[in-house]
């Protein structure tokens, strides 16, 4: 294997396959470690550890679409995995995870955390039967966290829909006293907002798009160690501020464009992204594999 000091040792590896694979590998989801995510599980590891009391602290991760927020709790479950207790026969989930309905229902809610954690719940349940099956099978579950994505969901709804599914929020926080941890875009903070008396327990943390300071240039760094390219990519300034100004500093679309950078070095054989492919952004991959 030839060695590739550029790249994580557990890619290095990567870059001696075929380019179709090493364009697969490219191609998959991975996590690459920078401040502002690593500052957001440290919070998140803060709060699964924070002792019960009356009043649980609460976290809401805000920004726009496609910083990154999904992939932070998707890191923090898998650091957190489930733990099956033989005497009892239960799955512990220490982190529950569930989507908000597209607008404010409570039923709807019920029914989605009760799929979540594997209990769909019989037809025709009214809301009082709902609400009491999840409240005992989160119980036998224990979990120390509730996360909530698409919080800004809650505004679709009328003003009386949105007092009652926060409402829901505070109850279930309260009953289980376990943190709540709310995901979604700016307008998730005007949710949240609608109740005084939840609001005032929630710490904001904000995911502001990128400019090209000291972090950003971390967080590219990060992103080409991990891609099987043979040859090291070595970025300007220039480059990398144009990075962040064609992809409006948008975690999702800044890697999308160094993936594509990243197939195009593969595949017309220079083996590395150069500034000047950034500058000009006219880069068209081939269409066929080298043999």
């Amino acid at each position: 294997m030839t060695a590739y000091p550029h790249l994580d040792p557990a890619v290095q590896g990567h870059a001696d396959l075929p380019d179709r694979e090493r364009v697969e590998h490219i191609r998959v989801d991975r996590w690459i470690d920078y401040p502002r995510a690593r500052h957001a599980l440290d919070k998140l590891e803060e709060l699964l550890l924070f002792p019960k009391r009356a009043r649980m602290p609460n976290l809401l991760i805000f920004g726009a679409s496609g910083m990154g927020k999904t992939m932070i709790i998707e890191k923090f479950v898998r650091a957190n995995p489930p733990s099956f207790d033989e005497s009892s026969g239960i799955h512990h989930r220490p982190v529950i995870v569930v989507q908000m309905v597209a607008s404010p229902d409570e039923g709807r809610f019920y029914h989605r955390l009760l799929s979540v954690i594997g209990a769909p719940p019989p037809t025709r349940a009214t809301l009082g039967q709902l609400e009491t099956q999840a409240l005992r099978l989160l119980q036998e579950i224990a979990p120390r966290m509730l996360v909530i994505d698409e919080v800004q969901n809650l505004i679709a709804g009328t003003y009386r829909e949105q007092r009652r599914m926060l409402n829901l929020l505070r109850f279930l926080g309260n009953e289980l006293r376990i943190p709540l941890i709310c995901l979604g875009s700016h307008e998730a903070r005007d949710a949240i907002r609608g109740d005084a008396h939840l609001n005032s327990r929630f710490e904001p943390y904000g995911l502001a798009p990128w400019r090209p300071d000291a972090d950003f240039h971390g967080l590219i760094g990060g992103l080409l160690y991990s891609l099987p390219l043979r040859l090291p990519s070595e970025l300007t300034d220039s480059a990398l501020k144009r990075l962040v100004e064609a992809n409006g500093g948008i975690t999702d679309a800044i890697f999308k464009m160094v993936r594509g950078l990243a197939t195009d070095a593969i595949l017309n054989g220079k083996e590395r992204i150069t500034s000047a492919a950034i500058l000009d952004h006219r880069v068209t991959a081939p269409t066929t594999f080298a043999a």
